[in-house]
């Protein structure tokens, strides 16, 4: 679980997972983490709470393939195997609504050390972008990709380009 961090724009939001015996409130928190801001190389949503990722059946350790549908409160994941639980994300914050309602789109859900990711396809993270620029004021940053040998995109062999 990170937190706040530059890049990580909160999300007031209502966190449920529901299960064949019922839906569970989950004290967590959400962020839209933009791309190029604190490590992430790909715009995602975070949902963090201590233990969150091993209350999900199934994804410990792991992570699976989600469908991501949109609804007027927010954002519904369920799984594409073995859909036994769903992921609801309730808000009124136009941010976490880049899936009109009625639409879907399939993702990522994975685990981190308190808490797990979403990631979205195509176009609905670069739609999250949009929004977050738009509510937010703040813009994804290209994500740097460093070679094996940390020293970028041209591995320091050759002189930068432009030079």
């Amino acid at each position: 679980m990170t937190g706040p961090a530059p890049g990580k724009l909160p999300v007031n939001t209502r966190v449920e997972l529901c299960t064949s015996s019922g839906c569970e409130r989950l004290d967590a928190r959400v962020y839209v983490h933009l791309r190029g801001w604190s490590r992430a190389r790909v715009t995602h949503i975070d949902v963090e709470a201590p233990g969150v990722e091993n209350k999900i059946p199934g994804i410990a350790g792991r992570g699976v393939y989600v469908r991501i549908y949109g609804v007027k409160e927010g954002l519904v994941i369920v799984p594409l195997e073995s859909p036994t639980w769903k992921l609801v994300l309730k808000t009124s914050d136009p941010l976490l609504h880049p899936i009109p309602p009625g639409e879907s789109c399939i993702g990522f859900l994975g685990v981190k050390h308190g808490g797990v990711y979403i990631g979205f396809s195509h176009p609905y993270h670069r739609i999250l972008e949009h929004l977050a620029y738009v509510h937010r004021g703040v813009a994804p940053r290209r994500s740097r990709r460093l070679n094996p040998r940390g020293r970028g995109s041209n591995g320091g062999d050759e002189a930068p380009s432009g030079a």
